[in-house]
C-alpha cells in the first residue's frame, strides 16, 4: 500500500513538473495571447497583445458556452452572428465594404472571407511552428480603373493628345477629345472661319481662322466650320469634353481642285474689297488741305484766337460786321438735336471766312448742355462756347461758328445731272 502511494506521488510530481515546464516555456505566448491589460499598465510600458489567439479564442468560447445555457437561443445566435465577420446580426451576408466598416467599428481584426481578403499585420503576426512565414493572408490590391461605362468615351480618351493635327475633306466629320472647363484652340486653314453650333450658351470666340472653345459640361458639342461666304467648304467637328488638359488642334481642310480655285478667287476678291474699304476710310478720315486743323496746329491756334476775340466783344482783324442775316441761315444748328431756342444775332465777314454769333436760350425745364457738334456742317471750320456750356432754365449764352465763306461758291461750281431713279 505504501509502495503504491509512493508510486502515485512520483507520477503526480512528474506530471506537475512537466506541466510547469510547458507553462514556463509558453509563458510568453500565453501572456501575448490573452487580451488582458495588467493592473500596473499605467506605470510601465505595456504592449497589449492582439485578440484572436488560440487561448483567447478558447476563453471566449468557454464564456460563450457558459452564457448560452442561461440566454434565449435567439440572443445567442445574434451574438454569434455579430462575432462572425461576414454576416450581420440577422445572419445576412455582408459586402466587402460592410465587413471593413464593421472591423473598423468593433476593433476586431478583419477575417479572410470569400469576398474580402484579410490583411496581414507583419509587426504583430506570430509564426506558427513549422511554418515558413507569418500567419495571415496578403491583401489583394487592384489599381482603380480609368475606363467608363461608355465605350465611345473610352475610345475618344485614347485619342487624346495635347496637340492634334487633323485633315478633313469638305463634308466629313471627326470626333475630338477636348478639355472641360478650360479653353481649347482650333486653328483652321480658312481666312475667316464661320462657325455654327446648336449650343447657344457655349462660350466660343472666332478670330479670323482661329476658334476658341470653352465647354462648361461634358455634353458633346457639334461644330460646323467653313469659310465665311463659302458654305460648301464646311466640315463637322464633334467635341467630346473630358477631364483632360487643354487641347491645341490644327485643322487642315483639303479642298478639291475646282473648289480650291473657287476658294482662291473668293479670297482674292474679299482681300481686294477689304483693301478698297480701307483706302476709302483712310481717304475720308485723313485731312485734305494744308490748313486743316487736324494736321496744322497753327491753323487751329488761329481759329481759336479768332473766336476768343469775338467772345471778348471785339471784332477780329480783317472782319466786318454785316447788317443783316438771311432768314434761311438764322438757325445754323440741327433743330432736331438742339432742343433749346437758338438764332444767329450777328455775322462777321472777311474775304475767306464768316463768323456767326448765335444766341442760345434755355426755354425749357431742367438744365441743358450746349453741344458744339450739333452745329457742325460741311462748311464749318470751328465751333466754340466760351461763357458756359450748361444753362439753367431761362439762362442764355453765345455760341460762335467759324465758316468757310468760299464753300458755297465751290459747291455752286459743281455740275450735276438729274437722276433717273427716285433714290
Amino acid at each position: 500500500m505504501n509502495q503504491s502511494l509512493t508510486n502515485l506521488s512520483k507520477i503526480i510530481l512528474g506530471l506537475s513538473l512537466a506541466v510547469s515546464a510547458n507553462v514556463y516555456a509558453a509563458a510568453e505566448d500565453v501572456a501575448s495571447d490573452i487580451p488582458v491589460t495588467p493592473m500596473n499598465a499605467n506605470r510601465i510600458a505595456v504592449v497589449t497583445p492582439p485578440a484572436g489567439g488560440p487561448i483567447a479564442n478558447s476563453i471566449d468560447q468557454a464564456i460563450l458556452d457558459a452564457v448560452s445555457h442561461n440566454m434565449p437561443a435567439g440572443s445567442v445566435q445574434a451574438y454569434q452572428n455579430l462575432q462572425a465577420a461576414n454576416v450581420d446580426e440577422y445572419g445576412r451576408p455582408l459586402t466587402p465594404e460592410q465587413i471593413a466598416a464593421k472591423a473598423a467599428t468593433t476593433g476586431a481584426p478583419m477575417v479572410k472571407t470569400e469576398n474580402a481578403p484579410a490583411p496581414i499585420n507583419y509587426e504583430m503576426a506570430r509564426t506558427i511552428s513549422g511554418a515558413n512565414g507569418p500567419v495571415g493572408t496578403p491583401v489583394a490590391t487592384s489599381a482603380p480603373s480609368a475606363q467608363s461605362d461608355d465605350p465611345i468615351v473610352d475610345k475618344v480618351r485614347k485619342k487624346y493628345k495635347a496637340h492634334q493635327e487633323i485633315e478633313l475633306k469638305p463634308g466629313k466629320s471627326e470626333l475630338l477629345p477636348v478639355a472641360t472647363g478650360l479653353q481649347n484652340r482650333i486653328a483652321t486653314t480658312f481666312r475667316s472661319a464661320d462657325v455654327r453650333t446648336s449650343d447657344k450658351d457655349l462660350p466660343i470666340t472666332v478670330e479670323d481662322g482661329f476658334i476658341y472653345v470653352t465647354p462648361r459640361t461634358q455634353t458633346p458639342i457639334g461644330l460646323i466650320i467653313s469659310e465665311n461666304g463659302m458654305p460648301e467648304t464646311a466640315v463637322n467637328l464633334t467635341l467630346m469634353p473630358l477631364d483632360v488638359p487643354p487641347v491645341m488642334v490644327d485643322l487642315q481642310v483639303k479642298l478639291p481642285k475646282q473648289m480650291k480655285r473657287d476658294y482662291d478667287q473668293f479670297i482674292a476678291a474679299a482681300e481686294a474689297e477689304a483693301e478698297r474699304t480701307k483706302f476709302m476710310h483712310s481717304a475720308l478720315s485723313e485731312p485734305q488741305v494744308k490748313n486743316d486743323p487736324r494736321i496744322n496746329t497753327e491753323h487751329a491756334d488761329r481759329a481759336t484766337s479768332i473766336l476768343a476775340t469775338v467772345a471778348d466783344g471785339r471784332i477780329p482783324q480783317g472782319f466786318d460786321m454785316m447788317t443783316g442775316v438771311p432768314v434761311e441761315q438764322r438757325h445754323p444748328c440741327d433743330i432736331r438735336r438742339m432742343a433749346m431756342y437758338h438764332e444767329v444775332g450777328q455775322r462777321l465777314v472777311s474775304g475767306r471766312e464768316i463768323i456767326d454769333v448765335v444766341r442760345i436760350k434755355n426755354d425749357i425745364n431742367g438744365f441743358r448742355e450746349i453741344r458744339e457738334e450739333f452745329c457742325l456742317r460741311d462748311d464749318v471750320i470751328a465751333v466754340g462756347v466760351f461763357d458756359r456750356a450748361t444753362l439753367a432754365p431761362g439762362e442764355d449764352a453765345e455760341l460762335y461758328i467759324l465758316r468757310d465763306k468760299l464753300y458755297a461758291e465751290k459747291q455752286s461750281r459743281v455740275r450735276t445731272r438729274p437722276r433717273l431713279t427716285s433714290n
